[in-house]
Order: C-alpha cells, then structure tokens, then sequence
C-alpha cells in the first residue's frame, strides 16, 4: 500500500508490541521500519527494473527476521550510549521484537493489493498476491493515525499498548472484509457470466481506488478477455466489455525482448495482448487487465506496446487507445458507481 499506511501501521504495530515497555520513541521507530522496505524503488535503473525489484528481496518474508533484529540491536546499543543509566537486556528483547514485527507488517498488507509482492525471495520470484485492497484506502488509514494519537495523548498510560492492540484488530478487521468483497464479487460475476452463456472462463476480482466496494471483474475465455465493474455496497447487473485475444503465437517475434519477459511476469498472468497494423507498422501491445476504470479490456494503466520500426523495435509504456475523458469521468463518478441508488439494466459493449 501508499507509504504513509505502510508507516502508520508499523507504528502502532510498535505501539502494540513494545510501547509500554519502551515509551513512545518506539512508536516513532515502528513508523521508520513500517515505511523502509519501500526503499528498494531508489535503487531501480528504468521503468522495467523498477518492476523487476519493486516489492523484491526488501519484501520477502526472510527479510524482517534477519534486518529486525539487527534494527532492534542497534538501536538498543544506541540508546546504551546516550544514557548514563544501564539499559536492561528486557528493553533489547522489546526493541528486536518491535523491529521485527514492524518490518515484517510491510509485505503482509502489500500481498493484499494486485500488485503482488515476491514473499519467498530469494528462494524464488514468484509474485504472491490476494486481491482484497487498494493501494489507497483512506478508511483504512485513518484509524491508524488515530491510534499513532493515542498513542502519544497516552504515552505514560501503562497500559497504552492495548490502544494498538485494540486500532490492529478494527484494521485487520477491516482488510479481512475486504478480502471477502472480493470472493463475493467474484461469486456475484460467475453468475452473471453463466447467465449470459459464458463457460470455460478464469475470473479474478480486483480493488479499485480509495474504498474496497467497488470492484474490478476480469473473466478469460481461450478467446476472448472481459471486464466490468460491480459495487458489492449494491450488486447490480455487470456492464461487461469485451475484446478478442490475438494469439500468442503472434507474440513470438518479440517474446524473447527483456521488456516484454518483465512485462509478462509483472502481470502474472493477467495479460490482454492485441496485434494492430498502423501507418505500415506492426504494434503488439500489451494491456495489464488488474488495472484501469473502463470496460476495455485494452485499456490499463499499465500497458507496453512495441512496435516494429524501419530502425528496429521501439517500446513505450504509453496506452494510445486510452480514451482520457472516458478514465476522468469514471474517477470524477468513482463513489457514485461504488455507491448506486439503483441498479440500470447496463448493455454489453464489444471492442
């Protein structure tokens, strides 16, 4: 998720596990530790190296065991040094937990966003993902912050840990309800597609901006790609767009190119490809369908499209069929389609 939920929920994880015991600095450090891992996008050479190492090795689930406790050491020995009084190994104990466990609270809520995060590296660089929030969710967030308050407000409460430990299960509460929409979503759309004749399809649900009701239903065909939007706050009839697949056999000219091997791993499956001849050029183009606010399964927000040249292939990271007024009236109406007053008999639309 966006780096403040990141920080702000490593801080009450610290606030959780070790403010009683450490007083709010720990607070303040689970803040730092929640947000680090995010750090591995500096170190990206271009846009594709940026996929490749974005929720990489800084994100794995060996990470926070080892960098943690290393963290918690540190900053024990560090505090050893400022004070004149003999720090007790009891604080070291709490430090390498709040460390570890504010660390460890970064890949466990980006697995729940359709970005996908490589939990298992270096053991492989399979990108794990649950589909259940948004990059953004302020209803999340919020109550967050408000723990981070009390947290502060009642610094010298002893018993001020049960704060966070009461903000973590109302936002874990929170994010398994997300994930619920989603698998209802899904139960919503196989109906919906069994019903208009649709068989042999894979179909996933995906979050889209700033709340968890409205959701982004992607089925696959072996021929054809569909996508619709559903509110699970009132589930209507699916508008569905769809668009036929080109073959990958088509793709074979430039299967081989570092971009699209990233592109096509970054995806992780999720992939509409489209071959179009324009002004006496061959673009393949290539639509990651867990992204995007119109029905068009060609249409995304991230997209690579490569064209053969007289001066060899070119790629671009730009969609040139996204129709931008279609995508800012869809995010000027995102609540109103996520909240309906009622529920219109939408028609199918084909591409």
């Amino acid at each position: 998720m966006d780096p403040f939920s990141q920080a702000a929920l490593g801080a009450v994880v610290a606030q959780a596990s070790a403010q009683h015991k450490l007083g709010f600095r720990v607070v303040v450090a689970g803040a730092a530790a929640g947000a680090m891992p995010d750090i591995d996008v500096f170190f990206a050479e271009d846009y594709f190296h940026n996929l490749q190492i974005h929720r990489g090795i800084t994100h794995s689930l060996f990470f926070a065991p080892v960098v943690g406790p290393i963290l918690g050491y540190l900053i024990y020995k560090y505090e050893c040094h400022r004070s004149s009084d003999l720090i007790n190994k009891e604080s070291m104990r709490y430090w390498m937990l709040a460390m570890f466990l504010a660390l460890l609270s970064h890949p466990l809520l980006d697995v729940l966003t359709p970005y996908g995060t490589q939990l298992l590296l270096p053991f492989t660089d399979q990108r794990f993902a649950l589909f259940a929030m948004p990059i953004i969710d302020p209803l999340y967030t919020v109550p967050l912050f408000i723990g981070i308050y009390f947290a502060w407000r009642y610094r010298q409460n002893a018993e001020v840990h049960l704060i966070g430990i009461t903000f973590l299960v109302l936002t874990t509460s929170y994010l398994v309800y997300g994930w619920y929409l989603g698998q209802a979503a899904k139960r919503e759309a196989e109906l919906q597609l069994v019903n208009l004749g649709i068989q042999d399809f894979q179909l996933e649900s995906f979050p889209t901006f700033l709340q968890i009701h409205y959701r982004r239903v992607v089925a696959r065909t072996p021929t054809a790609d569909w996508v619709g939007y559903i509110s699970m706050w009132r589930p209507c009839e699916i508008e569905w767009g769809m668009a036929e697949q080109t073959p990958r056999s088509d793709f074979e000219e430039v299967s081989d190119m570092r971009e699209v091997r990233i592109f096509e791993w970054f995806a992780m499956g999720w992939l509409h490809r489209t071959v179009i001849e324009q002004n006496g050029n061959t673009t393949y183009q290539y639509a990651d369908l867990r992204y995007g606010l119109v029905t068009n399964p060609k249409d995304s927000f991230f997209s690579l499209n490569v064209t053969d040249t007289n001066q060899g292939f070119q790629w671009d990271t730009q969609n040139p069929i996204s129709n931008s007024g279609e995508i800012n009236q869809r995010l000027n109406n995102l609540f109103s389609s996520a909240y309906p007053g009622t529920c219109e008999r939408p028609p199918l639309v084909y591409f």
